[in-house]
């Protein structure tokens, strides 16, 4: 075989994975590790190196960098992105759907729409200058189709201006569409395509079929919300700019795979798993040991997905969060024993 040949076939194969995300096994990150404070960024560090994970996703919110208008406080974000950066860990970075009280025309504790998008703008151009040549990947918004104010049509006329911005400011950095949970492909996989939940590896705290009851829950009861909600995943991931498309899973590993092939067939774009994990605090036993079962199971779930990243959430315990218990180590940093599971699937893949 010629070397030139040999050339050609390596260049298709590197092709062929970046237009496939399903041609090797997904990167392991971690969604959301502490990182507020520099002893808890040294936590982190230490275990991602146990972990052998480079790859992480947290949250910065514009409130915190401009509570009042035309004043920054960047210190902070800056310096906790060069400690990691300093150690070669690769950010992708959720800007939230939030803002400060003065740019905000209706809000919640954790989320507002804006009065003007383009009050935010500063902020991001000067995030952008400051720290933009550290950032794997930057999104706007987190599960948007469950948790943003606004209507769909807001979410994608927001997230068509961010686009623009951060291509005009940094063209290489890539652009992950914000994160969406599986709520439409759950509809449409026991609505639509019938196919039941098969609840026999769970550990319930419930007495009735699960499956059942979430297929009318989610079928008949509440039918027309799910519906909603996948009208407006299709419309936002057909009309939307992004270089990567997100999406969320949890609790059901043995339905991912179709939420996945659902998901790939509305958007050609490669795909990111930012958030999967477990088990669900409403219908599992909360037990540490359980949860080390489960986690197995989700690890591998995830190593079949024709996806190119999926980040574990979390790594510890605590937060207002719906799996807030689903860490690696308690609220005090102390290991559990899904620890050993994630450590032992790590060294095995």
């Amino acid at each position: 075989m010629t070397r030139r040949y040999t050339m050609i076939l390596a260049a298709i194969a590197f092709f062929l994975g970046l237009q496939n995300p399903g041609f090797s096994q997904p990167t392991i990150g971690m969604s959301f590790p502490p990182v507020e404070t520099p002893p808890k960024i040294a936590f982190t560090l230490k275990q991602l190196d146990l972990l052998q994970i480079q790859h992480i996703r947290f949250a910065e919110n514009w409130k915190n960098r401009e509570p009042r208008r035309g004043q920054f406080n960047w210190r902070p974000l800056e310096s906790r992105i060069a400690a990691l950066a300093e150690r070669g860990i690769k950010i992708l970075l959720t800007i939230q759907a939030d803002g400060p009280d003065w740019a905000c025309a209706s809000r919640t504790s954790k989320l507002c729409t804006f009065r003007d998008w383009a009050d935010m703008e500063p902020y991001l151009n000067q995030l952008l200058a400051r720290v933009g040549d550290k950032l794997d990947a930057i999104q706007f918004g987190n599960e948007w189709d469950h948790q943003f104010m606004g209507n769909a049509a807001l979410y994608l006329d927001y997230q068509n201006r961010f686009y623009r911005l951060v291509k005009q400011a940094r063209p290489d950095l890539n652009v992950v569409l914000g994160g969406i949970t599986s709520r439409a492909l759950l509809y449409e996989t026991m609505c639509l395509d019938e196919k039941p939940l098969d609840t026999s590896a769970m550990q319930l705290t419930v007495d009735n079929d699960l499956g059942t009851f979430l297929q009318q829950q989610i079928c008949v009861r509440n039918a027309a919300g799910y519906r909603a909600d996948r009208a407006d995943v299709k419309m936002v991931l057909a009309n939307a700019n992004y270089d990567i498309a997100d999406l969320h899973l949890y609790d059901t590993p043995k339905l991912w795979a179709d939420f996945v092939q659902i998901f790939r067939r509305l958007t050609p774009k490669p795909v990111y798993i930012t958030e999967f994990g477990g088990p669900s605090p409403e219908f599992e036993r909360a037990d540490p040991q359980y949860q080390a079962t489960r986690l197995a199971t989700y690890l591998n779930a995830i190593k079949s997905l024709p996806v190119i990243r999926a980040y574990y959430f979390k790594l510890t315990d605590g937060g207002s969060a719906y799996h807030a218990r689903s860490g690696l180590f308690d609220a005090n940093g102390n290991p559990k024993p899904a620890l050993q599971v994630f450590l032992n699937w790590q060294v095995g893949n």
